[in-house]
């Protein structure tokens, strides 16, 4: 039940945030200039607070092997290289701004707003509204198809496919999911290192792909 609340809440507070928009209109305070920026300060801190607030997160960092160290590479690795054929069919983008768009690994507020505010700039406000729109639906499409396969590649044997399909949400609302499968417990650890180091690689590389 609690997973089917998540799966439904995403889309129907996107469809409510577009609805309100075109029938009520955006407040002047929500898009005051600036506004932006103090967002984008606030989850930058969010991502220190969770890193912080994880008190264990050293301690299993010291005991990750290889493999749990090489699982987020090969994550990031995967979503680029999809990401980078998606591009060849999409006309009104160039390919760094698509795999800005991908490069979210599933946290669709920080990404978005990282795009807004890097590439506003460069392209423009309304490019750069576009791009986080698009970064947005991406990332919460990717995080609705994790909620809703995370399990069965977990019960299916492949826990590591479980955690990378996770994204960023392999340390949060997916962990329960991972654990569902026989080998979910023992890669507890792995699941939390892959979505903090995917978190941290966010901010790194949008800003590398949209400056």
């Amino acid at each position: 039940m609690r997973r089917l609340c998540l799966i439904l809440m995403l889309p129907l507070l996107l469809c409510a945030g577009v609805a309100a928009g075109l029938l009520i209109g955006v407040p002047d305070c929500v898009v005051y200039e600036v506004l932006p920026g103090f967002l984008l300060i606030a989850l930058v801190a969010q991502v220190g607070f969770g890193l912080g607030n994880n008190g264990d997160f050293i301690k299993q960092l010291r005991m990750a092997g290889l493999r749990t160290l090489l699982l987020p590479f090969f994550t990031i690795l995967g979503t680029l290289a999809v990401t980078s054929v998606v591009s060849l069919f999409v006309r009104d983008l160039s390919c760094c701004d698509v795999l800005a768009a991908g490069s979210g690994f599933g946290y669709y507020s920080l990404s978005s707003m990282l795009i807004l505010d890097f590439k506003e700039a460069s392209a423009g406000v309304d490019a750069a509204a576009l791009l986080a729109s698009i970064s947005l639906l991406a990332n919460v499409f990717r995080e609705l198809i994790a909620l809703s396969c995370c399990g069965m590649f977990a019960r299916l044997g492949s826990v590591s496919a479980a955690i990378s399909l996770a994204g960023i949400n392999s340390m949060d609302v997916c962990l329960p999911l991972i654990f569902t499968g026989e080998g979910g417990k023992p890669m507890m650890s792995a699941a939390i290192i892959h979505g903090i180091i995917l978190e941290v690689s966010v901010p790194i590389l949008i800003y590398a792909l949209c400056v």
